[in-house]
This record gives C-alpha cells, sequence and structure tokens, in this order.
C-alpha cells in the first residue's frame, strides 16, 4: 500500500539521509509497496542510479527476475510476524545493464501501535565472492570431467578412524563394482588385499614415511578380480592437526600398466639395439683389421711411390670407416645415458699437435694451411684426454672438409674458468637455419652435403654431447661465404705433469720379448704376426683360449696377446684360468693384452676384471701395439733360450 501521511509525518528522511549518506555499507528506506524512499551514496553508485531517477522506481524493478519470488516471499513472512527479519543474496540490475550479486538484509520498522511502517535494507556486494564461487565450481567441474575422462581415483583417508573413501572411479581403477551414489567408504582390509602381496612391504614403508613427512608418492601393484595384474601409481599429500600430527591422507591413483608396459619394451628394444651395435662393430672391425693391419705392414716395407700412394689411399678409407664406425658407437653411448668421461693429469700441448699433425696433410692436400696457436700458459690438465682430443678432431676434421681454400686455425687459450678451444676457417660458413640444426644426429647442411662432403653428420652432435658432460659450452658463429668459428670453453683444471716419456712407438721400439698370440681368425693371426715382425718379434700363435693356457703352462712369455671371442675356451675364461694357475703355483704374474673388436668401454672394464692388463682394440694400430707393449715390458725380458 502507499506510503501514507501519517507515515511520512513520523519519518524524517532528510535526518536518515544525514545519517547513513557516507556509510561504506549500501542503505535504503524500502516503502512497504517496495518504492525507494531514501537510499545512501554506496548503494546509489552500486546500482548506478542517482536519487532523483531512484524515486520514480521500486526494488522490483531493479531485481533480477529469477531472484524475485524468493525476496517477497521472505517479504511477506516478515509482514506476517513469522520472522522480524530476513537475509537473503540476490541479483540486481545496474542502470548499465550489468547484473550484480549482493547479500542484502532486511528488516521491517513498525509504529509505536505496531502497524508497519518502512524496511530497512542493507545491501552489500558480493560481486567478487560469486565470482570466486563460480570459478572454483567450474574448476571442481574440470576436475571431475578430467579425473573420470583420465579414469584418476580420489580418495580420502582418516587416519584415526581408518575410515577410507573411494570416489566412483576408484571402483573402476580395482575393478569393483562401481556404487550408484557418489564417494563411497570401503574398508583398509579391501585395499590391502588386492595389493600384489611382494608390493605390500614397500607401499607400507612408503605410507610411514608420508606420516612422518608431507607426501605420499608410491607405485605397487594390484590384481583385481578379473585375475588382471596393473600397475597402480598413487599420490597423495598428508593433513595435520595444530599439534602437527598426521590425520588424515587426500590422494589420487591412476593406472600407469601401459606405461610400464612400454617402457620395458623400450629397454628390450635398447637392448636389441645395443646388441646389434656391438655386434656390427666386432663384425666391421674384424676385416678392418686385416686391411689396415697389411696396409700399415706394406707401408712399413719396400715399396715404391706410387704404390706408396695406392697404398695411403686404403689406408684413409679404412679410418674413414672406423671412424663413422666410432661416431655410431659413441650416439649409442649418449642415447643409452653411458658416454663417460675421465679424470687424469694429462698434456694439452701434446693433444693439440697430434691433432694438427693428423690432420694437416689432409688439409694441404687441399691448399688450405692448418695453423696451430697455443698460448704459452696452456700445459697440463685433469680431464680426459681421449674426449678432448676427439673434440678437437672433430671440429679440424669438420672444417678441412668444408674448406676449400684460404686457412683453417686451432687455437688453445686459458680463461678464468680453464681452457678455451678455438677453431675458425675460411669456409663455405652458414646460414642461421642451418646453424640451428648441426648439432642434431645424422643432419647435415643439406641432402647435397653427404654426396659432396660425406660423413654421417654425427661428429658435431658428439661434440656437443661431450662438451655438456665436461660440464663445458659450445658456441658457434658463422655466416654464409664468411667462413665459421666454434668456440669450446672446458673448466679444466691445471695440473703438475710429470717428465715427459717418450710415446713415439715407431722410435722407441719394443726389447725382445716372448710373446704369445691367441687368435682363432687366420687373417688376423696373419696380421699380428706381421705387425710384430718389423719390431723383431717372432709370436708363437694359437687357435684357442685352451690352447693358449697350455702353451703357457709349458713355457715361461712376457706378454700373451689374448683375441677375446675365441671357439673351446674364449679369451675371458683363458685369462682368468691364467690367473688362478698363477696363484696356485706361485708363478710370476705375466701380461695380458686383449686384442679385440669390441672397444666399447664397458668391454675394457670386462677384460680389466677378468685378469687382463690393457686393451688394444682392432683394427690394430701399430702405435697402440708398441705403446701397449712398452707399458708392460720388465726391466729384463725373459732371454730366449737357445
Amino acid at each position: 500500500m502507499p506510503f501514507s501521511p501519517a507515515t511520512a509525518a513520523i519519518f524524517d528522511a532528510a535526518q536518515f539521509a544525514r545519517a547513513v549518506e557516507h556509510s561504506a555499507i549500501g542503505t535504503a528506506l524500502v516503502g512497504l509497496d517496495g518504492a525507494w524512499l531514501s537510499v545512501n551514496g554506496a548503494l546509489r553508485d552500486f546500482l548506478g542510479y542517482s536519487a532523483e531517477e531512484l524515486r520514480v522506481l521500486t526494488f522490483q524493478d531493479l531485481t533480477w527476475p529469477e531472484d524475485l519470488d524468493v525476496d517477497l516471499t521472505q517479504l511477506q513472512a516478515v509482514l506476517a510476524g513469522h520472522v522480524s527479519s530476513y537475509q537473503i543474496e540476490k541479483r540486481y540490475v545496474r542502470k548499465d545493464g550489468a547484473v550484480v550479486w549482493a547479500e542484502l538484509t532486511v528488516s521491517l520498522v513498525r509504529g509505536a501501535e505496531g502497524q508497519p511502517l518502512f524496511f530497512i535494507s542493507h545491501v552489500q556486494d558480493i560481486g567478487a565472492r560469486k565470482a570466486a564461487e563460480t570459478e572454483r565450481a567450474q574448476l571442481a567441474e574440470r576436475v571431475t570431467l578430467a579425473t573420470r575422462g583420465g579414469g584418476i581415483g580420489i580418495w580420502d583417508w582418516t587416519l584415526d578412524t581408518g575410515r577410507l573413501v573411494w570416489s566412483p572411479e576408484m571402483f573402476t581403477l580395482f575393478g569393483l563394482p562401481t556404487p550408484h551414489a557418489g564417494d563411497t567408504e570401503v574398508s583398509l582390509a579391501t585395499f590391502f588385499d588386492m595389493v600384489v602381496p611382494e608390493d605390500r612391504p614397500s607401499l607400507q614403508s612408503a605410507v610411514a614415511s608420508a606420516k612422518r613427512g608431507s607426501i605420499f608418492d608410491a607405485e605397487f601393484r594390484i590384481r583385481r578380480p578379473d585375475d588382471a595384474v596393473r600397475f597402480i601409481k598413487a599420490f597423495a599429500r598428508v593433513h595435520r592437526d595444530d599439534d602437527g600430527r598426521a590425520v588424515r591422507m587426500l590422494g589420487a591413483n591412476w593406472d600407469v600398466t601401459d606405461l610400464r608396459v612400454a617402457a620395458r619394451e623400450a629397454q628390450a628394444a635398447n637392448r636389441a639395439k645395443s646388441q646389434f651395435l656391438a655386434m656390427m662393430s666386432h663384425e666391421i672391425r674384424t676385416p678392418m683389421n686385416g686391411i689396415l693391419g697389411m696396409t700399415q705392414v706394406m707401408l712399413s716395407g719396400s715399396v715404391s711411390e706410387e704404390q706408396r700412394r695406392h697404398l695411403g689411399v686404403i689406408a684413409d678409407c679404412g679410418e674413414a670407416l672406423v671412424t663413422i664406425l666410432n661416431d655410431i658407437l659413441d650416439l649409442s653411448k649418449v642415447e643409452a645415458g653411458k658416454l663417460e668421461v675421465e679424470a687424469v693429469p694429462f698434456d694439452l700441448r701434446r693433444v693439440l699437435e697430434g691433432v694438427h699433425a693428423t690432420y694437416a696433410g689432409a688439409a694441404l692436400a687441399k691448399g688450405v694451411q692448418l695453423e696451430l696457436q697455443i698460448e704459452d700458459d696452456v700445459a697440463g690438465y685433469v680431464g680426459d684426454p681421449t674426449r678432448v682430443r676427439q673434440i678437437a678432431a672433430n671440429l679440424v676434421s669438420n672444417s678441412v672438409k668444408f674448406t676449400g681454400s684460404g686457412r683453417i686455425s686451432l687455437v688453445a687459450r686459458t680463461d678464468i674458468d680453464g681452457v678455451v678451444l678455438q677453431v675458425s676457417d675460411t669456409g663455405q660458413g652458414m646460414d642461421q637455419a642451418t646453424l640451428a640444426r648441426i648439432f642434431r644426429p645424422f643432419t647435415q647442411a643439406d641432402a647435397s652435403t653427404t654426396r659432396q662432403f660425406g660423413g654421417t653428420g654425427l661428429g658435431l652432435s658428439i661434440v656437443q654431447e661431450l662438451v655438456r658432460i665436461m660440464n663445458g659450452a659450445v658456441d658457434v658463429d658463422s655466416r654464409p661465404g664468411d667462413g665459421s668459428c666454434f668456440t669450446i670453453r672446458l673448466p679444466l683444471r691445471p695440473a703438475r705433469l710429470s717428465s715427459p716419456v717418450a710415446t713415439d712407438a715407431a722410435t722407441a721400439g719394443v726389447p725382445p720379448l716372448r710373446v704369445l698370440v691367441a687368435e682363432d681368425n687366420p687373417v688376423n693371426q696373419l696380421v699380428i704376426t706381421a705387425l710384430l715382425g718389423p719390431l723383431g718379434l717372432e709370436p708363437k700363435v694359437v687357435a684357442n683360449g685352451a690352447e693358449a693356457v697350455e702353451a703357457w703352462r709349458d713355457e715361461p712369455w712376457d706378454v700373451v696377446l689374448m683375441d677375446v671371442h675365441m671357439p673351446v675356451m674364449d679369451g675371458f675364461d683363458a685369462a682368468a684360468e691364467i690367473r688362478r694357475l698363477e696363484s696356485l703355483d706361485r708363478r710370476p704374474r705375466t701380461p695380458i693384452i686383449a686384442l679385440t673388436a669390441d672397444a666399447m668401454t664397458h668391454h675394457r672394464q670386462r677384460c680389466l676384471a677378468r685378469g687382463m692388463d690393457d686393451l688394444v682394440a682392432k683394427p690394430i694400430q701399430v702405435g697402440a701395439l708398441v705403446a701397449a707393449l712398452q707399458a708392460i715390458t720388465p726391466p729384463e725380458p725373459t732371454v730366449r733360450a737357445a
């Protein structure tokens, strides 16, 4: 009904307006018919209307239609005296058309005789809270969809009481009938009975550890009612009371069986690949031993200049094939995470001089000058000389390959962090697109690169991996037509070197030694005999490990050169048997050098573990063989009986 003159006389709107105008809470006096009698500044700002505009409107006009019935029902309850006030959440429509949420508290003011006069309404903006609630609801919905779609089961375990509640997805995960309701309580016994017995101790240990910490992270197997065994991943967070006591674990489970099966298959494939590479290495190195071995023998003899050139071509091609083989094997080690580096004192200057000597001839043959610049303070360091040589050699070889004229420089200097190696050339250079892919395995500048220059595209990727393993860095600066510059930074520690020892095997020679050779391959027998001949050594050759043990029993020997793979008894067993007999008969230790086409790191370790003293890889390089013989030469070699 309309606001009567009598009521208006009782009510001083101006006085009310002055009292609440500056209140931070929106406040209004509303007539029994819904008219806005007085509205303070906070509420006017919230609704977007001026005081004059509100005088011709009712609260019904500004209420969102879907919320009006609830508001009116509550008003009637207050007017009827059922309640003195009410509080609801409702939406208003602002002047600009925006729909806004508010929390509304309404009380009825009555006259002296109890007659209703008007309503006092307090309005608070709850838009931010409603937005957060909506966001949480949407997030919860997304989580629910994700857990259902991903088969993720949620569980809630009260540690004090042992109460365990599963989401419906947990029942599906464990192959149990899914309950019609939502989350359902299950017994701990039901859960643990399904865990594979072998996995229960580790699971219980993970639970105990989580109670002491804050995170539960475990993987275990379950056997479902259909007898299927599944791998389950579990992750949970531990909740604690005010005293820090673990009281609850809330977590998720999901099935990782397919991942475990894929991992096993990948491991099996990796083992098969490693076995194939090892076999390929052995099978290629065996004939290459014959080719390169006999080439070295012929080059050491009296041959014409033309024959020497022809033999040089054979040697170069063979060495190129061995380099490709080594690159492939190194890549295999990289992929398997088994590429290793050692830390020993070495002379960096000598290493780089060796690289320069190796490639200077090839560069000069192309009309390219290979320069070596080593600062005076570059000397001894602790690191892996073989891998440092490989880094420098791959970079120099790459420059020789792609430089048609001009010069290549190999520079070594020190800096505050260690050593800087720099290989620069005046070659064809590379654009940015090429630079982005040159360190990828089996990748070259373009398809024509292999046809024009050859190679596998492995050298630079191996350089990058070696530098990474040695905690260094590699940078490249190159532009088409302006050449390339590779900069390697290695954190090598300085080392004091002992007095230099002659390492030139060809000039140092070997004293007369009694040499026993165990080798089953006729070609390799001929090669090793021919390589030892120019050194003044006439070996006795046997065809297997058993014959080697018998020959060792019969005569004293200064060294045994032992092939690894032989019929009847292999080199490993033969070496172990010789060591056993030495201990039993108290005979002096006879040095045993493995001759093998198996040249990966674990092969060397296996040889040493079975009692061998050193390893010379096939194809046999005469320098490596002589160095090994020099290393084990006794002070007074056994004198051959007359």
